[in-house]
């Protein structure tokens, strides 16, 4: 949902970012820091608590992984859960918070009516035993930084990049994928 006021008026439709076949327990979490207070006025996302456990994973979902509908949750299911479980929380959450959630969370983006803007950092953490083919894209003048951190004992990552020129680098900035454009399963 983009961050910025009156740019939707809509809200996403309830989803999982586990829109892929994965394992019916944890194994990414989503990693979110708001860089200012986040209330339900400028678009705080939306959480359906204990969804990261429904029991159908991928058959609650309408579309398959890079399709439109991909990993959006179906109207019955929905509805199932939220006579059961209660529904929604659209929580007010503080700027420089930590907010952890599991990415078979179901959730949706919600539209800002406030006169700000709205940022939020983004990480997603796999767990190690889970074999994801995701690698960064870094500048070979970033090199010398990570060898020498590790070298010294310091970076404490197993960091899997991908060295190209700076130059590339700044040709693909803001200009990237994102959401189900990424492919999050399992290698082979």
């Amino acid at each position: 949902m983009p961050p910025l006021p009156g740019a939707s008026p809509s809200r996403q439709p309830v989803h999982s970012d586990a829109d892929f076949a994965h394992p019916s327990h944890p194994f990414a979490l989503v990693v979110n820091v708001p860089l200012v207070d986040m209330t339900p006025r400028n678009g705080s996302t939306e959480v359906w608590l204990g969804t990261h456990n429904h029991p159908d994973g991928l058959d609650a979902q309408e579309g398959a992984h890079g399709h439109r509908a991909s990993g959006r949750i179906k109207a019955d299911r929905l509805a199932e859960w939220e006579a059961a479980h209660g529904g929604l929380s659209q929580p007010t959450i503080k700027k420089g918070s930590v907010i952890i959630r599991d990415l078979r969370l179901w959730h949706a983006g919600m539209p800002n009516t406030s006169g700000g803007v709205r940022v939020m950092l983004a990480m997603i953490h796999f767990a190690n035993w889970y074999r994801n083919p995701m690698r960064l894209e870094l500048a070979e003048d970033v090199r010398p930084v990570l060898e020498g951190l590790d070298s010294r004992g310091e970076l404490g990552l197993d960091v899997p990049v991908d060295w190209v020129p700076k130059e590339d680098v700044m040709k693909g900035y803001l200009n990237r994928a994102f959401g189900n454009a990424y492919d999050f399963g399992q290698a082979p």
